[in-house]
């Protein structure tokens, strides 16, 4: 999160008080810097210290009813230092935030601390006695256990198989193994669903309903694959994947620690939930719905229990400003609707709750701590959405908004109004965008010259790479670290092979990231001073594979391959081709023009230039170069009659994702 204006007020009258000591040390700790060839400045300046310990004076850190919350009706947890895997590969370290058991030190913002001093808080907790029971700190998600006359609906069941498996094996052993009446999906994010196997494997039974918002499968597949490689990529730098946890490196997303790994799924809902106020009763248990499309996620469903007088929120409503846009990349979503979304629930149940609970964080109990925390949560988006727009229609631009808009005391003290995860910053330019789009108004901003020219450029109207350096080494020494970052971006994209801007630029990240209250903006500074300096190839997780495309919808999966291909390779070339995938009876058309393919799915086209018949699977394979027509031949996998030539020129047009492109580095 930004400092506001005050903030470094305050830094620079003291810098002026620690008068040549500070500067002095400033320079040497620049010299020591560039003595390293990795991360170079990795202690906090005195600017930094100054910027954090600010945070601690505005915050009421004695107020301790969080860490009451997330500890009450603790249980159990697992035995060992870290969730594993069936293989035995750590899937979650629970030893490995250990060092947020102390006190914040220098190089992280104190605010951001205290929330994963919660977030590692871990194991199972009765939330209602003998009625509801939460699995946190397994995931970066939540895991909800609520009793039926006869078993269970659970509430999402996390990331991946070993951290579902490791929170329904502690249930079984300290509560119950009853039998699975239900899961509820909140929305389709995979931290809520791609545990769902796990809780398959492990239930006594096999047919319980999976109940989820209506639209579900297509939000899951439409996020995650069409924009899925650029999105993963992007979510290294903002879960920190790259970093190591410590206090120099990942300290948490503020949302939770960290995402589990393995193993992950996917279920097809057997019932969707469609309108606010429809009910469900699975064996005895009652249940109404909110739905909340458009909010946190493209559809969501928060859940009333009327016997139990407890509320899901689902992600609509957690201990932290959530993102109105992501920092990896998703549709911007509406403050106004997610704000009317938490005001429905207030005025349907803000009289009865009891009880509030999330697929994040710990929860609430007692109706007027609830109706406080709901209001201000409400109130947190709509501020964010009207003052926006408030201030767009004054004529100020996204960059100037973010800059002036500070929230409510009234607001900005509550812990669980802070940007640990989500930011004013960046919060109020996706509103702006969501109404106006990219463009500012200003016509110099209308086709600005791209990274690279625009660095060359502006390193020679500053007098060359030697005078840039300079200045920004004098930016540095005075604490003004976000103008660094400008300066040496320009240079670094003139010329990526300068070391001795690179490593400067590095600093200033680190120093950012250092003062950073949200944990994906702590974890973009510190993930692109790494890859600043590292000599090997960049992390990045592989999100889209064959045998994720081999399960999504016929028609996503081709849409998905018609972004595959170079436009400009393709544009001269024309073809129809008739597509059977033998293996689930499904026809499609595809028109192969414009640089452009087109499907048309269930489609016979009789006019084809070549049909080809195979499996859906070997399709995906033969699309992305993993084989050919001749060994599918060979292996009699395929028929092929007509124009062959129209499908190879398709499939020579092909230029697959890149998923390790550089971002802090043209």
């Amino acid at each position: 999160m930004r400092v506001e204006y005050w903030v470094y007020f305050a830094v620079l009258s003291q810098m002026y008080r620690e008068n040549m000591r500070t500067s002095f040390l400033g320079i040497v700790s620049c010299m020591l810097a560039f003595s390293v060839g990795t991360f170079a400045q990795t202690a906090a300046t005195g600017y930094t210290r100054m910027a954090n310990e600010a945070v601690r004076e505005r915050l009421d850190f004695g107020d301790k009813q969080d860490f009451e919350d997330a500890q009450r009706g603790f249980i159990a947890t697992v035995e060992g230092p870290a969730v594993l895997t069936e293989d035995g590969k750590v899937s979650y370290t629970l030893e490995g935030w250990d060092f947020l058991k102390g006190e914040a030190p220098e190089t992280v913002n104190p605010s951001l601390w205290r929330q994963s001093q919660l977030n590692r808080i871990h194991g199972l907790f009765e939330v209602i006695p003998g009625k509801v029971y939460q699995v946190r700190g397994f995931d970066i998600a939540n895991m909800t256990f609520v009793r039926t006359d006869n078993g269970w609906v659970i509430i999402d069941v996390t990331t991946a198989d070993a951290s579902a498996k490791a929170g329904y094996d502690l249930v079984k052993r300290y509560v119950g193994d009853f039998p699975v009446r239900a899961v509820v999906l909140t929305h389709p994010h995979a931290d809520h669903y791609g545990g769902i196997e796990a809780i398959r494997r492990g239930a006594p039974n096999k047919d319980f309903e999976i109940i989820a918002p209506k639209g579900f499968m297509e939000s899951a597949q439409n996020e995650n694959v069409m924009a899925g490689v650029a999105m993963t990529r992007r979510a290294t730098y903002m879960y920190g994947l790259q970093l190591r946890p410590d206090g120099q490196g990942l300290v948490g997303t503020g949302l939770g620690q960290t995402l589990a790994t393995g193993t992950k799924g996917i279920a097809k809902p057997t019932d969707e939930i469609g309108r606010t106020g429809e009910r469900r009763v699975i064996d005895g248990l009652e249940m109404e719905f909110v739905f909340a499309p458009e909010s946190e996620a493209p559809v969501e469903i928060m859940v009333w229990f009327p016997q139990l007088k407890a509320f899901c929120t689902a992600e609509d409503m957690t201990h932290n400003l959530h993102n109105l846009v992501t920092l990896r990349g998703a549709k911007v979503r509406s403050g106004l609707l997610w704000s009317k979304h938490i005001d429905t629930a207030l005025r349907l149940y803000g009289d009865r709750v009891e009880v509030s609970f999330s697929s994040h964080h710990w929860p609430t109990w007692g109706n007027e701590r609830i109706v406080g925390y709901w209001e201000a949560q409400r109130d947190l988006y709509r501020y964010l959405h009207d003052q926006t727009l408030h201030l767009a229609n004054r004529g100020l631009t996204p960059n100037e908004i973010a800059e002036c808009i500070v929230l409510p005391a009234s607001l900005d003290t509550l812990f669980h109004c802070r940007g640990y995860y989500g930011t004013v910053s960046h919060n109020v330019k996706s509103q702006y965008e969501l109404y106006f789009g990219w463009f500012d108004g200003n016509p110099a901003n209308l086709n600005p010259l791209p990274p690279t020219e625009l660095g060359t450029k502006y390193v020679e109207a500053m007098g060359g790479a030697d005078r840039v350096l300079s200045l920004a080494r004098e930016a540095y020494d005075r604490g003004e670290y976000r103008w660094v970052a400008t300066l040496l971006n320009h240079l670094v994209f003139a010329e990526p092979g300068n070391m001795g801007a690179r490593r400067l630029l590095a600093d200033a990240y680190v120093q950012l990231g250092y003062q950073s209250e949200s944990g994906p903006w702590r974890n973009f500074y510190l993930s692109g001073a790494k890859d600043l300096t590292r000599e090997e190839s960049p992390y990045s997780s592989r999100l889209i594979n064959e045998q994720v495309l081999a399960r999504i919808d016929t028609e996503t999966l081709l849409d998905f391959c018609a972004v595959q291909l170079s436009g400009e390779w393709a544009a001269s070339w024309r073809g129809v081709i008739d597509l059977y995938f033998t293996d689930t009876n499904e026809r499609a058309a595809l028109i192969f023009s414009n640089g452009v393919l087109t499907n048309r799915p269930g489609y016979v086209a009789r006019q084809a230039d070549v049909r080809l018949e195979l499996a859906k699977a070997d399709f995906i394979r033969l699309f992305f170069g993993k084989t050919d027509l001749a060994g599918l031949r060979e292996a009699s996998k395929v028929t092929c009659t007509g124009n062959e030539g129209v499908l190879e020129a398709l499939l020579s047009c092909v230029e697959p994702s890149e998923p390790d492109f550089n971002i802090v580095l043209p």
